[in-house]
C-alpha cells in the first residue's frame, strides 16, 4: 500500500472538501457490494432491481468525479501544478472501471444458466473496485487537502464547496445526501442539515429533505432521518 498513513490531528481546521463526501461514498460502496453479493442469480426481479440499483451507483460516482475534477483539480493545478496528477490517473481509472463494471453487468442481465458465474464476476469485479477507490479517497484526504488547506484560504476553500453544491440539481443533491447522512455521526448530521437549512430557501430545503427521508421531515427528529438513511 502506497497511502500516506500518517494522519495530521493539529492542523489548523479548514474547510474539508472530501471526508463527509468520502464518509458517504464509502458507505454507498459498501451497500452496493452487499447488494450485489445478496442478489438471487435464479431470480429475474432480484438481477433486475441491484443492475439498476449498480447504475444509478455508477452515475452517482462518474458525477463525483466530474465534480472533483473541474472543481478541486483545476484550482489545484492552478496553484501548484502537477498537484492533482497523481489523483487525476486515479480517475481516468475509475472511469475505465465503470465502462468495465456496465459491460458486466449487462453480460449478467442477458446470460442465462451462466448467470451464476457471471454475477460472481461482476461482484468480485466491484469489490476489486471498492478497494481501489477506498485507498484513492485516503490519498485524497491525506495528500490534496492538505495541499489544498496550505495553498487556499478557508474562504477560497469555502467558495469551492459551494460552486460544487450550487452544481448539483436538487434530485441529485437528495441522493448524495443520503449516503452522507447516512455516512455521518449524529453531531455532523445536525451540523450538516443546520447549515443546508441556514444556506437555502425553505422549500427547497424541505422538497430535498422529503426525498431523502421519502416522507414529509421535520428539523429535528433525528431518530425519524436515522432510520430513513442508515
Amino acid at each position: 500500500m502506497n497511502a500516506e498513513t500518517k494522519i495530521n490531528t493539529e492542523a489548523e481546521a479548514k474547510e474539508d472538501l472530501y471526508y463527509m463526501v468520502h464518509k458517504g461514498v464509502r458507505l454507498a460502496n459498501v451497500r452496493m457490494l452487499t447488494a450485489l453479493g445478496q442478489a438471487d442469480a435464479g431470480d429475474d426481479a432480484s438481477i433486475d432491481a441491484v443492475l439498476q440499483q449498480l447504475y444509478g451507483h455508477l452515475e452517482m460516482s462518474r458525477s463525483h468525479l466530474d465534480h472533483e475534477n473541474r472543481e478541486v483539480h483545476s484550482a489545484i493545478e492552478a496553484r501548484c501544478p502537477g498537484g492533482s496528477d497523481h489523483a487525476a490517473d486515479d480517475h481516468d481509472d475509475h472511469l475505465e472501471s465503470f465502462s468495465e463494471l456496465r459491460r458486466l453487468a449487462e453480460d449478467v442481465a442477458s446470460a442465462t444458466v451462466d448467470r451464476p458465474a457471471k454475477l460472481r464476476r461482476l461482484y468480485q469485479r466491484f469489490a476489486l473496485f471498492v478497494a481501489d477507490d477506498f485507498q484513492h479517497m485516503h490519498e485524497e484526504e491525506t495528500v490534496l487537502q492538505p495541499l489544498l488547506e496550505a495553498n487556499f484560504t478557508n474562504a477560497e476553500l469555502l467558495d469551492i464547496n459551494q460552486r460544487i453544491v450550487s452544481d448539483i440539481p436538487p434530485a441529485k443533491m437528495a441522493q448524495f445526501l443520503r449516503f452522507m447522512l447516512g455516512g455521518a455521526s449524529r453531531s455532523e448530521r445536525i451540523g450538516m442539515l443546520t447549515g443546508m437549512q441556514m444556506g437555502m430557501p425553505a422549500e427547497v430545503f424541505s422538497g430535498i429533505m422529503h426525498t431523502v427521508v421519502g416522507s414529509p421531515w421535520q428539523m429535528g427528529d433525528w431518530d425519524g432521518l436515522e432510520r430513513a438513511v442508515c
